[in-house]
């Protein structure tokens, strides 16, 4: 049965009324919806702090388990990102332009050298996402940078006046769309996280695909998981997409819009948790000091 989860205003509510929801039918659901109106707003102290406080780094009941912070930055990682506070539009002085490029190239060239030992580290053997989108197939540096790709595609939309474009974007899978990301003919491709012949069933990567929609000047994203795990990565998971599409936002110059994930299996993780009991242990905890 698929589930439409209440848009929310921010990722802490948009995360805690998903764990609701499928907490109370039963603890795993199908086509489950999630949409943040306000990426960048704000996060609500006491989920933030509840979700935190279940994150403990380790292994426990048989999950490795990290922090929201170390899942958001396998897809952005903001701390290697130096935001010049530039925001990029076709009349910004050359030199302006020049230091917003060289933010965005240092942070390439920085998550490359690191993609080595990054898959040695507990939970990223198969590399990481945002590994992928840099430097495809993700495992080395040298490989397809995709997202300065995608910012080449978007400025030059930026520079038409275009302001409503359905971007058709972040593909799947396949040799043929990685041709075309080579010859950047991204009309009809966008970035690569999945491969066509990763024939595994759970594990990484549960992002399958990415897709931007320009609509009215401002960029929104749509997620999809094969398999969100909503206690251990769903938050993170979240976190690091609206730090993604801060910064494609901002490197284009258009407006962040609302960011959706859609989970084609969707699970409160009762197992991890301690059972039925531990999730709404979790979920009280989140709703406790007045978020809303």
């Amino acid at each position: 049965m698929s589930d439409f989860v209440e848009p929310a205003d921010n990722i802490g509510e948009a995360w805690l009324r998903t764990l609701e929801l499928v907490h109370l039918e039963g603890g795993r659901r199908t086509n489950v919806l999630t949409t943040v109106a306000e990426p960048l707003s704000a996060e609500p102290a006491a989920i933030r702090a509840a979700i935190d406080k279940a994150l403990v780094p380790g292994k426990r009941r048989g999950t490795s388990v990290q922090r929201a912070e170390t899942v958001a930055n396998t897809i952005f990682p903001h701390d290697l990102y130096r935001d010049t506070g530039l925001v990029w539009s076709p009349d910004l002085d050359v030199g302006q332009s020049e230091v917003l490029d060289t933010a965005a190239n240092d942070l390439y060239e920085a998550y490359s050298e690191m993609l080595g030992l990054l898959r040695t580290a507990n939970g990223n053997p198969r590399g990481t996402y945002f590994g992928r989108m840099i430097s495809w197939p993700g495992k080395e540096a040298g490989g397809v940078n995709q997202l300065a790709a995608r910012v080449k595609y978007l400025r030059s939309q930026r520079r038409k006046g275009n302001r409503s474009y359905n971007l058709s974007d972040i593909a799947i899978g396949g040799e043929a769309e990685l041709s075309a990301i080579k010859r950047l003919e991204l009309d009809d491709v966008g970035v690569q996280v999945y491969a066509a012949d990763d024939t595994r069933q759970r594990g990484f990567p549960c992002l399958v695909h990415i897709d931007l929609t320009l609509l009215d000047g401002r960029l929104s994203m749509v997620a999809v998981y094969r398999h969100q795990y909503l206690i251990t990565k769903a938050y993170g998971n979240m976190l690091g997409l609206a730090r993604l599409l801060a910064f494609l936002a901002q490197q284009t110059g258009f407006e962040v819009g609302e960011l959706a994930v859609l989970a084609t299996l969707a699970d409160s993780e009762e197992t991890f948790a301690g059972g039925k009991r531990g999730v709404a242990a979790l979920i009280a905890s989140a709703r406790s000091e007045g978020a809303a």
